[in-house]
Protein backbone atom coordinates (compact mmCIF):
# COMPACT_ATOMS: atom_id res chain seq x y z
CA UNK A 1 0.00 0.00 0.00
CA UNK A 2 1.39 3.48 -0.91
CA UNK A 3 1.27 6.25 1.12
CA UNK A 4 -0.92 8.96 0.79
CA UNK A 5 1.43 12.14 -0.07
CA UNK A 6 0.19 15.98 0.46
CA UNK A 7 2.49 18.37 -1.35
CA UNK A 8 4.16 19.16 2.11
CA UNK A 9 5.16 15.92 2.88
CA UNK A 10 5.83 14.56 -0.39
CA UNK A 11 8.15 17.70 -1.07
CA UNK A 12 10.13 17.06 2.76
CA UNK A 13 10.72 13.59 2.02
CA UNK A 14 11.49 12.81 -1.24
CA UNK A 15 14.29 15.82 -0.46
CA UNK A 16 15.66 13.95 2.39
CA UNK A 17 15.59 10.85 0.05
CA UNK A 18 17.72 12.61 -2.93
CA UNK A 19 20.25 13.50 -0.04
CA UNK A 20 20.74 10.14 1.41
CA UNK A 21 21.06 8.06 -1.50
CA UNK A 22 23.37 10.75 -3.21
CA UNK A 23 25.58 9.96 -0.25
CA UNK A 24 25.29 5.61 -0.92
CA UNK A 25 25.56 6.39 -4.53
CA UNK A 26 29.12 8.56 -3.78
CA UNK A 27 30.07 5.37 -1.47
CA UNK A 28 29.78 3.06 -4.41
CA UNK A 29 31.64 5.15 -6.67
CA UNK A 30 34.58 5.42 -4.12
CA UNK A 31 34.24 2.13 -4.32
CA UNK A 32 34.78 1.13 -7.94
CA UNK A 33 37.97 3.20 -7.22
CA UNK A 34 36.93 5.89 -9.46
CA UNK A 35 37.78 9.89 -8.55
CA UNK A 36 35.02 11.89 -7.35
CA UNK A 37 37.05 14.82 -8.01
CA UNK A 38 36.69 14.16 -11.55
CA UNK A 39 34.50 17.18 -13.44
CA UNK A 40 32.85 14.28 -15.25
CA UNK A 41 31.84 12.15 -12.38
CA UNK A 42 31.80 14.86 -9.02
CA UNK A 43 28.11 15.47 -9.69
CA UNK A 44 27.16 12.05 -10.65
CA UNK A 45 25.61 10.80 -6.90
CA UNK A 46 22.87 13.99 -7.32
CA UNK A 47 22.51 13.40 -10.75
CA UNK A 48 21.53 9.65 -10.00
CA UNK A 49 19.34 10.48 -7.14
CA UNK A 50 17.32 13.00 -8.69
CA UNK A 51 16.75 10.29 -11.78
CA UNK A 52 15.57 7.86 -9.25
CA UNK A 53 13.39 9.41 -6.78
CA UNK A 54 12.07 12.13 -9.73
CA UNK A 55 11.81 9.83 -12.93
CA UNK A 56 12.58 5.98 -12.60
CA UNK A 57 11.26 5.18 -9.00
CA UNK A 58 8.74 8.37 -8.65
CA UNK A 59 5.97 5.99 -8.69
CA UNK A 60 6.92 5.07 -5.39
CA UNK A 61 6.47 8.52 -4.30
CA UNK A 62 3.13 9.59 -5.71
CA UNK A 63 -0.15 8.61 -5.21
CA UNK A 64 -2.16 7.02 -8.01
CA UNK A 65 -3.72 8.41 -11.48
CA UNK A 66 -7.40 9.10 -11.14
CA UNK A 67 -9.24 8.14 -14.14
CA UNK A 68 -11.78 10.26 -15.79
CA UNK A 69 -14.73 8.38 -17.17
CA UNK A 70 -17.30 9.33 -18.87
CA UNK A 71 -20.86 7.69 -19.02
CA UNK A 72 -22.57 5.48 -21.87
CA UNK A 73 -26.06 6.41 -23.06
CA UNK A 74 -28.13 3.44 -24.52
CA UNK A 75 -27.47 4.06 -27.94
CA UNK A 76 -23.63 3.74 -27.18
CA UNK A 77 -21.44 0.72 -28.03
CA UNK A 78 -20.30 -1.32 -25.16
CA UNK A 79 -18.25 -3.39 -27.31
CA UNK A 80 -14.05 -4.08 -26.53
CA UNK A 81 -12.32 -1.01 -26.13
CA UNK A 82 -8.63 -2.31 -27.56
CA UNK A 83 -5.65 1.30 -26.55
CA UNK A 84 -2.27 -0.89 -28.51
CA UNK A 85 1.12 0.09 -28.51
CA UNK A 86 1.84 2.20 -25.20
CA UNK A 87 5.39 2.97 -24.69
CA UNK A 88 6.61 2.48 -21.44
CA UNK A 89 9.81 2.15 -19.93
CA UNK A 90 10.70 0.23 -15.97
CA UNK A 91 13.28 -1.05 -13.62
CA UNK A 92 13.82 -4.34 -13.24
CA UNK A 93 14.44 -4.96 -9.53
CA UNK A 94 16.87 -7.66 -10.04
CA UNK A 95 19.64 -5.77 -11.27
CA UNK A 96 18.57 -2.21 -11.52
CA UNK A 97 18.74 -2.53 -15.44
CA UNK A 98 15.42 -1.05 -17.60
CA UNK A 99 12.99 -2.72 -19.40
CA UNK A 100 11.59 -1.30 -22.12
CA UNK A 101 8.32 -2.25 -24.52
CA UNK A 102 4.48 -1.81 -25.18
CA UNK A 103 1.48 -2.09 -23.46
CA UNK A 104 -1.93 -3.23 -24.96
CA UNK A 105 -4.97 -2.50 -22.86
CA UNK A 106 -8.13 -3.84 -23.44
CA UNK A 107 -11.87 -3.65 -21.68
CA UNK A 108 -15.32 -4.53 -21.66
CA UNK A 109 -16.80 -1.19 -20.16
CA UNK A 110 -20.12 -1.20 -17.87
CA UNK A 111 -21.85 1.62 -17.81
CA UNK A 112 -18.96 3.88 -18.37
CA UNK A 113 -15.90 4.62 -20.81
CA UNK A 114 -12.51 6.13 -19.46
CA UNK A 115 -10.57 9.00 -21.08
CA UNK A 116 -7.95 7.39 -24.06
CA UNK A 117 -4.52 8.75 -22.09
CA UNK A 118 -5.47 7.18 -18.91
CA UNK A 119 -4.53 3.91 -19.13
CA UNK A 120 -0.98 4.79 -20.44
CA UNK A 121 -0.56 7.01 -17.42
CA UNK A 122 -1.78 3.97 -14.87
CA UNK A 123 0.85 2.11 -16.96
CA UNK A 124 3.75 4.71 -16.38
CA UNK A 125 2.58 5.41 -12.54
CA UNK A 126 3.34 1.26 -11.86
CA UNK A 127 5.96 1.34 -14.17
CA UNK A 128 8.05 4.11 -12.63
CA UNK A 129 9.37 1.90 -9.95
CA UNK A 130 11.82 -1.18 -9.26
CA UNK A 131 9.35 -3.78 -11.11
CA UNK A 132 8.97 -7.53 -12.67
CA UNK A 133 7.22 -7.69 -15.80
CA UNK A 134 4.60 -10.06 -14.54
CA UNK A 135 3.72 -7.84 -11.70
CA UNK A 136 3.26 -4.56 -13.56
CA UNK A 137 0.86 -6.13 -16.02
CA UNK A 138 -1.44 -7.83 -13.50
CA UNK A 139 -1.17 -4.12 -11.39
CA UNK A 140 -1.80 -2.40 -14.37
CA UNK A 141 -4.92 -4.58 -15.24
CA UNK A 142 -5.96 -5.21 -11.43
CA UNK A 143 -5.98 -0.81 -10.87
CA UNK A 144 -7.94 -0.32 -14.02
CA UNK A 145 -10.64 -3.32 -13.25
CA UNK A 146 -11.36 -1.26 -10.07
CA UNK A 147 -11.76 1.66 -11.04
CA UNK A 148 -13.49 1.22 -14.02
CA UNK A 149 -16.05 -1.10 -13.01
CA UNK A 150 -15.92 -2.85 -15.91
CA UNK A 151 -16.86 -5.86 -17.08
CA UNK A 152 -13.31 -7.04 -18.14
CA UNK A 153 -9.77 -6.11 -18.21
CA UNK A 154 -6.95 -7.38 -20.74
CA UNK A 155 -3.58 -6.38 -20.15
CA UNK A 156 -0.59 -7.54 -22.48
CA UNK A 157 3.06 -6.28 -22.21
CA UNK A 158 5.90 -6.96 -24.69
CA UNK A 159 9.70 -5.66 -23.29
CA UNK A 160 13.05 -6.20 -23.97
CA UNK A 161 14.97 -6.44 -20.24
CA UNK A 162 18.74 -5.24 -20.59
CA UNK A 163 19.63 -7.35 -17.57
CA UNK A 164 19.36 -9.54 -20.91
CA UNK A 165 21.18 -7.46 -23.01
CA UNK A 166 24.15 -6.22 -21.29
CA UNK A 167 25.35 -9.20 -19.03
CA UNK A 168 24.41 -12.74 -18.55
CA UNK A 169 23.45 -14.26 -21.67
CA UNK A 170 23.62 -10.87 -23.37
CA UNK A 171 20.81 -12.21 -25.94
CA UNK A 172 20.07 -8.98 -27.69
CA UNK A 173 16.81 -9.56 -30.21
CA UNK A 174 14.50 -11.68 -27.03
CA UNK A 175 11.60 -10.00 -25.63
CA UNK A 176 9.03 -11.34 -22.98
CA UNK A 177 5.60 -11.33 -23.12
CA UNK A 178 3.16 -11.16 -20.30
CA UNK A 179 -0.68 -11.45 -20.07
CA UNK A 180 -3.31 -10.83 -17.29
CA UNK A 181 -7.18 -10.35 -17.67
CA UNK A 182 -9.71 -10.06 -15.41
CA UNK A 183 -13.43 -10.70 -15.31
CA UNK A 184 -15.94 -11.32 -18.16
CA UNK A 185 -13.07 -10.95 -21.32
CA UNK A 186 -11.69 -13.73 -23.37
CA UNK A 187 -7.85 -13.20 -24.05
CA UNK A 188 -8.61 -15.05 -28.06
CA UNK A 189 -11.12 -12.11 -28.59
CA UNK A 190 -8.67 -9.20 -28.13
CA UNK A 191 -6.37 -11.07 -29.92
CA UNK A 192 -8.72 -11.25 -32.95
CA UNK A 193 -9.93 -7.98 -32.32
CA UNK A 194 -6.54 -6.59 -33.16
CA UNK A 195 -5.33 -8.78 -35.87
CA UNK A 196 -8.98 -7.85 -37.54
CA UNK A 197 -8.10 -4.14 -37.28
CA UNK A 198 -4.81 -4.55 -38.85
CA UNK A 199 -6.47 -6.41 -42.00
CA UNK A 200 -8.77 -3.56 -42.25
Amino acid sequence: MNHVYTVENKEIDVEIKKQKISQHFASIIEELGLDLNDPSIKDTPERVAKMLVNETCNGLFSNPPNITTFPLDKNTSRELVVIENIPFSSLCEHHFQPFVGTATIAYLPNDRVMGLSKGARVLDYFASRPQIQERLTNEVAAYLYEQLNAKGVFVMIKAEHFCMKVRGVKKHQSATITTASLGDIDKKDVLSSIQLAKMK
